[in-house]
């Protein structure tokens, strides 16, 4: 059985997985609600294995891992991932994580994750990364292919400028200004200011 540190800014998640864990036979010496806590707590008590949230205030599990990784801790990692952003679970791979598991997955595999993990073997969550590589495979977002008027007329709607507003800061007529809205509209497939302004706002225009 495993001396465990276990860290997760949502109370509830840090209570379910300590208490899992004992039931198991797994002693918690530690439970922590952000990184800098669970990172003086393992500095502390040396434990075998620490379970760290992938996203926490202060410090998160991929800044711990990094530490980890650097110093050559005794201590095994398992990172928790709520999410199936690739980008921090790769960087966790690649770092050589002792385990990751994602959230809500049922209990028996986190022992399982924990037994196997001090056997001296990396364990990798099926779950998560068929999700991962499911994301990854996904066609990646294209940018908004935009004239270089065009994106000023549109940040321009963004910032809630008027045709008039619009024609005077750019030197050009509202008609103008009408045509490049026209053009932005059929190009992007919105139907009005508000949805032109709303698509600037989450994609950007270059």
């Amino acid at each position: 059985m495993a001396s465990v540190v276990v860290a997760d800014d949502h109370p509830m998640m840090l209570d379910g997985v300590a208490g899992l864990l004992e039931a198991g036979g797994h002693t918690i010496v530690a439970r922590c609600l952000d990184g800098r806590g669970a990172s003086i707590a393992i500095y502390a008590h040396q434990p075998d294995i620490a379970i760290l949230d992938v996203h926490m205030p202060h410090r998160s599990g991929l800044d711990l891992l990094r530490d980890a990784r650097r110093e050559k801790w005794r201590t095994k990692i398992v990172i928790l991932t709520a999410s199936t952003d690739a980008a921090p679970v790769m960087e966790a791979v690649q770092l050589k994580v002792d385990g990751l598991i994602l959230k809500g997955t049922g209990g028996d595999t986190l022992l399982r994750c924990l037994d196997r993990v001090m056997e001296g073997e990396q364990f990798l969550d099926r779950d998560a990364m068929q999700q991962i590589v499911h994301t990854l495979a996904q066609p990646a977002e294209q940018p908004l292919n935009l004239t270089p008027r065009e994106a000023e007329v549109a940040q321009l709607v963004a910032r809630g400028n008027r045709n008039k507003e619009i024609a005077r800061a750019l030197d050009i007529s509202e008609g103008t200004v009408k045509m490049h809205l026209h053009n932005l509209y059929e190009k992007l497939g919105v139907s009005s200011r508000t949805e032109l302004a709303i698509l600037v706002r989450d994609k950007g225009v270059n």
